[in-house]
């Protein structure tokens, strides 16, 4: 036989819970374990009676047989070794607009005339309605004047009251005009066609693989989040900063933090950096910017993209030798041999001026090394 009321012993409520207790999620992360029944039937209200072993506070939200209840008891006590409180469901959901940064909270709203209802605020003349909202959702301060709809009418905020029922937030609110060319009527967000997110870099954007690209954006100074449709080839961070990953296409884009029907997106594309050739001329004779009467030395050219020497041969030069101006030919020397990487230069029977030989990319002439070379008498 069952002790229901031994105040020590939770084993009987134990086995109740476990009979035909049901799983419950409180404030979105935690599931429990609770005992749901019927209260008083009321005209305008769908309460509950819940009971858990869990600790339950006024203002917690229920997810419970597909819809979100809130805990709306002004003491939510703890009998029997075990805690007990009303519940009430929540039948709208609005989106409050402060400024473009979105609150979306589940609720319930009472007027003075009307009740509760999902239908009858519809008829609503003009006055106030309450709306009724668990403090869990308050992530930013709220002020007058904030706006939200609901059943095909607009409202505004005219006060909040946060300490008569500590954990549940009141809003006064009344009946305001809607304004077609702002208010999104298709998704009821007051103000919402007012409340743009768009990226202003101009098009197209491009970043080379490796490297940055900071996008620049308007919001109306709302919060933003950002997001690639595929990080293998770009990735994003919260404060719009490109990185090239692979050479590809993706797709930014940019919502609003607190309302991601508002968003905007751009398609950037990652690029190879391009080469970035340089030549350097080098000798392993001693020493390397002379040659004596009738002698020859041998001249190699080092290509470089960036700071990295390319080995493979993929970057051959042409070499050539001029006078000193770098403009007349010469009489003094001659390429006696040259392949796409060294040149050996022999010196004509001169006993003294200078000759200037020249490398040039074969892929792009306007990379270029020029190497200047004394004629010296033998002895």
């Amino acid at each position: 036989m069952f002790n229901l009321f031994n105040l020590e012993d939770t084993s009987d409520f134990e086995f109740l819970l476990s009979q035909i207790g049901q799983d419950i999620i409180k404030n979105g992360t935690e599931t429990i374990k609770a005992i749901i029944t019927n209260t008083k039937i009321e005209q305008n209200y769908d309460d509950r009676k819940i009971s858990s072993l869990s600790p339950l506070n006024r203002g917690d939200l229920i997810e419970w047989d597909g819809k979100r209840w809130m805990i709306i008891s002004e003491t939510v006590s703890k009998r029997y070794n075990k805690y007990k409180g009303i519940i009430r469901l929540l039948p709208h959901r609005i989106i409050i607009n402060s400024s473009c940064r979105f609150l979306t909270v589940d609720c319930f709203i009472t007027t003075s005339n009307l009740g509760i209802s999902s239908d009858r605020i519809l008829s609503l003349p003009d006055g106030q309605i309450q709306v009724y909202f668990s403090r869990n959702y308050l992530e930013f301060d709220l002020k007058n004047d904030d706006r939200f709809m609901v059943g095909g009418q607009a409202f505004k905020l005219v006060g909040m009251d946060l300490f008569s029922q500590p954990g549940i937030v009141i809003l006064t609110c009344e009946k305001d005009q809607i304004n077609e060319s702002i208010d999104d009527l298709v998704n009821e967000i007051a103000g919402g066609l007012a409340c743009t997110v768009e990226i202003t870099n101009t098009e197209p954007i491009e970043v080379y693989q490796g490297e940055t690209l900071q996008l620049t954006w308007n919001s109306n100074n709302a919060p933003v989040t950002f997001t690639s449709s595929d990080e293998n080839i770009a990735t994003v961070d919260a404060s719009g900063l490109v990185t090239g990953v692979s050479i590809g296409q993706v797709t930014i884009t940019i919502k609003n933090a607190t309302n991601g029907l508002i968003s905007d997106s751009v398609t950037v594309n990652v690029i190879e950096e391009p080469a970035s050739y340089s030549i350097v001329i080098t000798s392993a004779s001693s020493p390397p910017n002379e040659i004596k009467k009738n002698l020859s030395k041998t001249y190699n050219a080092e290509v470089y993209n960036g700071s990295t020497l390319i080995t493979d041969g993929s970057q051959p030069v042409s070499w050539q030798l001029f006078a000193d101006d770098k403009v007349s030919g010469t009489t003094l020397a001659t390429i006696t041999s040259q392949n796409g990487t060294s040149c050996t230069v022999k010196n004509n029977n001169a006993n003294s001026g200078y000759v200037q030989l020249r490398a040039m990319l074969q892929s792009d002439n306007t990379v270029v090394a020029w190497y200047r070379i004394q004629m010296a008498p033998l002895y």
